[in-house]
């Protein structure tokens, strides 16, 4: 069973190469760490067959981890699973005794291969990545740019010298060097532009945050205006209500408003030319009834009124059960 420690400072990353390692029947996850200080504590304390290690952590960057690990633990191996690809990062991980040095975008099968022949004494290094390593002679020998490293126990197992043409590989560095010269060039011209926008981008911020402020201004100017008009055309229509009724018939000696089947009631006794002068009586409203209260002084007229508050649309009773009749009174007779 090879035994294996995770370390990685993203959880995402440590969980997904759990969840993808624990199927094989052959390898056993025993720890995770999230930087290289935990890393090694964590190999001091379970003793892991392979390390799979990041290389940029915050506290202790994976190459200064594996250098310790493969220097203090020697039966313990570290393969390298980073994001970075470059030249720098793959050399210094070799040199620090790392026994391989893999993308994060490899297919889990290959990372698995990769585990087991590192465990069993193996050093692999990713498709792609070996030409980093290496510069060539004239007699076409490829060197490794790790030959002025001395070799430790750590790294017994060396990278197998390669031949291949040199013109092919100074090609490939040249064009590994060109790409990464457009790639400056883009990043530069990406920065300049961006601080060429940032005094644009301020201007519009102020300018947004004057026009805000006097949007504010504008709609609590609004309100008020609008709050002062509907007190105004509020009165105003009380004002009229009391103009379209005499103020001696409006309620109950001034106790009771006016409104629906009362007023209209009311406007009924004024029509009508025999009420017109009539002032001591008052028409209140209950629901749908009306109560006439106050003197009349003939009964008749009592009646009259009886008759006509029940002709008004929506009258369906009158009390006049608060009137008294006083035959001295005259028609002209007034509060």
């Amino acid at each position: 069973m090879i035994r294996v420690l995770l370390v990685d400072d993203q959880r995402m990353v440590r969980e997904t190469l759990k969840v993808s390692l624990e199927s094989e029947t052959d390898i056993e996850i025993v720890g995770t760490a999230n930087n290289g200080i935990a890393a090694i504590e964590q190999v001091e304390l379970l003793q892991p067959d392979i390390v799979i290690m990041n290389m940029e952590m915050p506290g202790l960057d994976g190459a200064s981890a594996t250098r310790q690990i493969t220097n203090r633990f020697a039966e313990t191996k570290v393969l390298i699973h980073t994001s970075y690809d470059s030249d720098e990062y793959i050399t210094k991980s070799l040199a620090m005794g790392a026994k391989g040095y893999f993308l994060k975008n490899i297919e889990t099968q290959d990372l698995v291969g990769a585990i087991r022949n590192i465990y069993k004494g193996y050093t692999q290094i990713a498709p792609g990545l070996l030409e980093k390593l290496l510069i060539s002679t004239d007699s076409g020998v490829v060197l490794s740019k790790l030959r002025s490293s001395a070799p430790s126990r750590q790294q017994s197992a060396t990278i197998t010298p390669i031949t291949i043409k040199p013109q092919k590989a100074i090609s490939n560095l040249q064009l590994a060097y060109r790409q990464q010269q457009d790639e400056i060039t883009q990043l530069r011209q990406s920065f300049d532009s961006s601080q060429e926008e940032l005094p644009k981008i301020k201007q519009n911020l102020a300018k947004n945050y004057r026009h805000i402020w006097l949007i504010s201004l504008v709609w609590l100017i609004s309100l008020t205006i609008l709050g002062i008009y509907l007190f105004k055309l509020n009165q105003k229509t009380n004002n009229l209500q009391l103009k379209v009724i005499p103020a001696e018939r409006v309620g109950l000696y001034g106790e009771f408003s006016l409104s629906g089947i009362a007023q209209r009631v009311a406007k009924a006794f004024e029509q009508d030319s025999i009420l017109e002068d009539i002032s001591t009586v008052y028409v209140a409203q209950e629901d749908d009834a009306i109560i006439l209260m106050g003197t009349v002084p003939d009964p008749i007229i009592l009646r009259r009124m009886e008759n006509i508050a029940l002709q008004v649309t929506g009258v369906r009773r009158v009390y006049t059960s608060q009137v008294a009749v006083q035959p001295e009174l005259t028609k002209n007779t007034s509060n």
